[in-house]
């Protein structure tokens, strides 16, 4: 297991840095230098790394061992991260990633890695392509051998890149502020009876489709129950279809039987979707099994005619849907 230990080994002007000392070698780039002294003797103010790929990004480490003088810096190692090959990227390209700058420390066998905000991604694009530390560490502190960063005039860089890809994942919550509109959709069944000898427990009958805003919706009525009741009427409001950016949609709705013995109504406000998942509190329909026993609806006359005709209405009204962000 990793271990990792809060350090401040040198105090520089950046602030918010966080600096920690583990045992892991940086996972993803690492620059050996031997010997160090090699850029003064051979006056080189700058080094690129080779280039290596991380996230589908091609990056560079780049480093200035006496301090990034255009900037004005002295007295420092300058040390940052360049994405390159952009031109392969798409026009208007950006990227954004976490990082970690690390420097081995001979002495304690360790890694001190170098972070700004964890949680603050880096933004690269077009116009600034590099990012990284200004002062990453004092010269004077780095040359001391007791440090145990340059040991043999020999020391280790390295890096390990988080890249963060947009997904587009996300969503909108419109909430209906305003009271919205109510829609009322009615179904006349005729001669009940013989849609209950045809329709044993278990099946099933459609209403026609209807619209409340930019949803399809139908009523699914089971005569004689479906799988979990017996001698009960059983009622749903089934969404059908939503908008392909659609999510999940808030519903407040009512549904009712009526005839000339009786006058049901339940009502209920629920979250539908047309592909509900587990634990997500949706639902594809939703209604009651046991919406009117059978026996309440039925009289001695059961074959005369107004007796044996039902009137199913459903009011659905929509409260708040939840899109796909954009």
């Amino acid at each position: 297991m990793e271990k990792e230990k809060k350090v401040n080994p040198d105090s520089n002007d950046d602030q918010g840095v966080l600096r920690i000392l583990r045992d892991a070698p940086p996972a993803h780039y690492s620059l050996r230098i031997e010997p160090f002294s090699g850029f003064t003797n051979l006056g080189i103010d700058k080094y690129e790394s080779d280039a290596f790929d991380v996230g589908g990004y091609t990056w560079r480490i780049v480093i200035y061992p006496k301090g990034n003088t255009k900037r004005g810096i002295e007295g420092h190692i300058s040390l940052y991260l360049v994405i390159d090959k952009t031109e392969s990227l798409p026009l208007g390209w950006e990227a954004y990633a976490t990082y970690k700058i690390f420097l081995y420390d001979h002495n304690k066998d360790k890694y001190l890695t170098i972070q700004s905000d964890p949680a603050q991604q880096v933004r690269f694009h077009r116009e600034k392509k590099e990012n990284g530390f200004d002062k990453l560490i004092p010269l004077d502190t780095f040359s001391v051998a007791a440090n145990g960063y340059l040991i043999d005039d020999s020391c280790i860089f390295g890096v390990e890149i988080f890249p963060v890809k947009y997904t587009g994942n996300g969503e909108t919550l419109v909430m209906n502020i305003v009271e919205p509109t109510e829609v009322t959709f009615e179904w006349k069944i005729d001669k009940f009876s013989k849609i209950c000898k045809r329709k044993p427990n278990g099946r099933i009958e459609f209403s026609d489709q209807f619209a409340v805003g930019k949803y399809k919706w139908r009523l699914m009525l089971y005569p004689n129950g479906d799988s979990t009741s017996k001698d009960c009427v059983s009622l749903f409001l089934e969404l059908v279809k939503g908008p392909p950016t659609g999510k999940k949609v808030l519903t407040e709705f009512s549904l009712g039987i009526r005839n000339q013995i009786c006058d049901q109504q339940q009502q209920a406000s629920v979250w539908f979707s047309t592909n509900p998942s587990s634990g997500d509190g949706t639902n594809r329909d939703m209604g009651w099994s046991k919406f009117i026993l059978l026996k309440q609806l039925q009289s001695e006359s059961i074959s005369s005619k107004p007796k044996d005709d039902l009137l199913i209405q459903a009011k659905v009204m929509i409260k708040a849907e939840v899109a796909n962000f954009s």
